[in-house]
């Protein structure tokens, strides 16, 4: 216990400006045997991917305690891909309470586990109504939104997550990566090879994207994937079947943060553009901020291959 206390006497940010909001943290018993779990899935899609790895290792430490979820109805089916289904609470266009979890509500001494970087501005009207609850994340800078700041060495996903579990005397679920679930692979392929069923090698790209590589005639050597865009035929899938698509390319060449998390978090081969510097930050992987860069990205990874 000692050296669980010691942990997080250096490694937590207790950010208490807000006065009298918040629970009074017992530490390390509320930690350790919480009466309820909640963990939040953010509104952006490549938000689900933190929200996922993190549920299997709640799911593993506290197999005991259901485990809520909230998050956007678009991605209440990727929730399957666990090793057991939690209980999903699904919002609309912006994070809010569902009165599936407010009218039930969550126990006090519960924790709500907020798993990414920073609280953007959409997220806020949640987190002001959950103020009751232990509410924890690895964020870069604190909030009077979260009273429990688990600060971690690495900036990159999942690693993040496993060092704040270290702190909290969690063992994080190494083993756990994303699968596709059958019934979407065969989707996708129908959809892909309608005819043989059997897809061929393909790229998955945005149109942006290729055009930028179409301008600098970089070599594009498979078939082009576009989920997105009017003239693309796979603008309209749902956002179990682009998973499946983009997590069954050789390669993804993108410029949107949404197929950079898909393509990171399954492991495709990706090069990136991020010009705002917003994408997720993965291990392993880096966007170029600048379109040359890009382009020698992409170059480079034609040379290596994959």
């Amino acid at each position: 216990m000692m050296g669980l206390l010691g942990r997080l006497t250096r490694a937590l940010g207790l950010d208490r400006s807000g006065s009298g909001k918040g629970p009074i943290i017992h530490l390390p018993g509320d930690i350790r045997e919480p009466r309820g779990l909640c963990l939040f899935s953010g509104p952006m899609e490549s938000d689900v991917w933190p929200a996922l790895f993190m549920a299997s290792t709640l799911q593993r430490a506290f197999s005991e305690v259901e485990l809520n979820v909230l998050c956007p109805g678009r991605d209440d089916g990727l929730f399957n891909m666990l090793p057991w289904r939690p209980k999903v609470h699904c919002y609309g266009n912006s994070p809010e309470m569902p009165p599936s979890l407010s009218e039930n509500g969550l126990p006090d001494g519960s924790l709500f586990f907020y798993p990414y970087s920073k609280v953007i501005d959409s997220d806020v009207r949640m987190l002001q109504s959950v103020m009751r609850l232990t509410r924890i994340a690895p964020l870069d800078s604190p909030s009077d939104l979260v009273n429990l700041v688990v600060r971690t060495g690495s900036p990159y996903f999942p690693e993040k997550l496993e060092q704040m579990c270290g702190t909290l005397g969690i063992e994080y679920d190494r083993e756990w990566k994303p699968t596709v679930q059958r019934h979407a692979e065969r989707a996708a392929e129908q959809i892909m090879a309608p005819v043989t069923g059997r897809m061929l090698p393909y790229i998955v790209t945005t149109p942006s994207a290729q055009k930028i590589l179409e301008r600098s005639r970089a070599e594009i050597p498979l078939r082009t994937v576009t989920l997105s865009g009017q003239s693309s035929e796979f603008k309209d899938l749902d956002r179990e079947l682009k998973t499946a698509v983009v997590a069954g390319a050789s390669a993804v060449v993108t410029d949107s943060d949404d197929i950079w998390g898909d393509a990171c978090a399954f492991g495709v081969p990706v090069v990136g553009l991020d010009r705002e510097g917003s994408f997720m930050k993965w291990h392993g992987v880096e966007a170029s901020r600048k379109e040359e860069d890009f382009v020698g990205a992409w170059v480079g990874l034609l040379k290596r291959g994959w």
